[in-house]
């Protein structure tokens, strides 16, 4: 399923905000220093540390002149990372967890080639023997360019950069398509069927209803949502989408929203980051769910389809997987929100609240896109 992951959702579609890299391995930026250009071997003199056991001795191995500061950076549950100030710059110093060895390695030779066809990705910077990661103690370390720029909200994009938003991420999709061949199979599932979301919707119901009492306001907002989605799944489970592969799969981004792009002040692309989820998928399946992401306002107005039909006609400028495609991916997402209750599951099962809040935004949005459903895949396909 789609949206079962809470690293997905877990974040506001807020006004933008300047905010800087946190994350330097996902993509790739402009002027790169290669191998050995003379900079002078890295020294901690002076330095000031707020980075409590930051792996210094790994800094060592790269070029990056005298270090003035080291600080801790977020960077998600995995990897660690260190924002490094230094006389050539400043750089992200990442420790893997997430993605390590030859998975990373190939991770690196396909932001390579990205960013080689004019893909804002961000390139690590070589060790002064030449290699992109050190191993350290058993750990694997790479060093970063530290790149600038604020995640963006679609919803405040001019039609012209949304538009170019999206020839962007048809640019990844074509040169990943002609240069990065698939070696395994696309990772795709199909729908659940109508009888087995209902199963699950009676379910949680029952769990709800155990479960009375709660004062915060969600499980009234639980039992709402789950009697709606019963509700549209008994009237429209013949819309169930049809057991069909898609025709255009190859290596995708695998977590393309907001979070994971950077951009400049003029709101085209900086960087694309967080490349740890690469695999082989649908490319129209990740086109319409990163739009899908961008574009939703978050609560019962749905979907900003203006934006999105700018966004796809962007697209398909670039790299057309054709309309019965995204037809396809389109009623796949569809289905897939109306049968996904992840958050009410986090709730009551792992009774995990931190994702509550996300609920009406969710509930609200499935509402609005079944009854406007041909207007949202009109606007994927960039009618």
């Amino acid at each position: 399923m789609e949206f079962v992951s809470a690293a997905s959702w877990a974040f506001r579609l807020a006004p933008a905000r300047d905010e800087t890299l946190h994350d330097g391995a996902g993509g790739g930026a402009r002027g790169v220093r290669g191998r050995g250009e003379g900079r002078a071997a890295a020294t901690l003199e002076g330095m000031t540390v707020t980075a409590p056991r930051l792996p210094d001795a790994a800094l060592a191995h790269w070029d990056l002149g005298q270090i003035y500061q080291m600080q801790r950076v977020q960077t998600g549950l995995m990897n660690r990372s260190w924002r490094v100030d230094t006389s050539s710059g400043s750089y992200l110093l990442k420790l893997f967890r997430d993605v390590t060895g030859p998975e990373l390695q190939f991770q690196f030779h396909v932001l390579q080639t990205l960013g080689a066809s004019g893909v804002p990705v961000v390139l690590p910077v070589f060790s002064r023997d030449g290699r992109s990661t050190i191993f350290l103690e058993g750990e694997e370390f790479g060093v970063f360019p530290w790149v600038g720029g604020r995640h963006r909200s679609g919803l405040s994009m001019s039609r012209d950069a949304c538009r170019d938003l999206g020839s962007v991420i048809g640019r990844l999709h074509r040169t990943l398509h002609a240069s990065i061949p698939a070696d395994r199979a696309p990772k795709l599932e199909n729908p659940p069927t109508t009888e087995a979301a209902l199963q699950k919707v009676d379910r949680l119901l029952e769990l709800v209803a155990a479960g009375r009492g709660d004062k915060t306001g969600f499980e009234a907002t639980a039992e709402q949502t789950l009697r709606l989605k019963r509700g549209l799944l008994v009237r429209l489970g013949d819309r169930r989408p049809p057991d069909l592969a898609p025709q255009y799969t190859g290596y995708t981004h695998g977590d393309l929203h907001p979070h994971n792009v950077l951009h400049g002040p003029d709101d085209r692309i900086s960087a694309i980051l967080d490349w740890d989820r690469l695999t082989v998928s649908s490319y129209a399946r990740e086109m319409a769910r990163a739009a899908v992401f961008y574009f939703t306002y978050g609560d019962e107005r749905g979907l900003d389809c203006d934006r999105i039909r700018a966004f796809a006609g962007g697209y398909r400028s670039v790299f057309d997987v054709g309309e019965p495609e995204i037809g396809l991916a389109t009623h796949q997402l569809w289905w897939d929100r109306l049968t996904d209750n992840w958050v009410i599951e986090w709730h009551y099962v792992r009774h995990n609240s931190a994702c509550d809040h996300l609920l009406p935004g969710q509930t609200g949005l499935v509402k609005w896109w079944t009854i406007h459903y041909s207007q949202v895949e009109q606007s994927l396909m960039g009618r």
